[in-house]
């Protein structure tokens, strides 16, 4: 009879530990994670077709792209407002190096700006109004010759 106590024992154990290693770790509060992407949409702009991610929400533009380790090549976020404004972009929490243009009414970028990744001080902005911003990789409207009065297509 104590064998099979013993035995039972032993097993109980067993599936204790067994239970215990097969738990998934638990995500460190302290450190967040990247946000899951969204579906992409296709902008065109010259002859360059881009994918992009789409903040339309306050809650999406307000996360933007932060926590990201990288931003595949051709890919970005557009931001999208209801209305015409003047909205600041930063950097907080962003750790790629970003360039952004501003998009008015008529799909045409009224101003390209370089953006300096995780920091919390600098605002970035045009001096007139735009509806949307668009966010690349650093270099990228640049590197394919794209300039301030060019047409942005696609844009929901």
């Amino acid at each position: 009879m104590k064998k099979f106590f013993y035995v039972l024992f032993l097993i109980i154990i067993s599936v204790g530990i067994f239970l215990i290693f097969k738990r998934p770790p638990k995500p460190s509060p302290s450190e967040p994670t990247a946000p899951k992407t969204e579906p992409k949409i296709t902008l065109r702009i010259k002859n360059k077709e881009i994918q992009v991610e789409l903040a339309d929400t306050p809650e999406k533009r307000a996360l933007g792209l932060m926590f990201r380790q990288n931003l595949e090549e051709n890919s970005g976020m557009l931001f999208v407002f209801e209305c015409e404004g003047i909205y600041p972009f930063w950097m907080k929490n962003t750790r790629i190096p970003l360039s952004i243009a501003f998009i008015d009414k008529n799909n045409m970028i009224i101003d390209i700006l370089e953006m300096v990744p995780n920091q919390e001080v600098i605002r970035y902005s045009p001096s007139i109004p735009f509806i949307a911003a668009l966010e690349m990789n650093r270099g990228w409207f640049l590197q394919n010759g794209i300039n301030i009065g060019d047409t942005v297509y696609g844009i929901p």
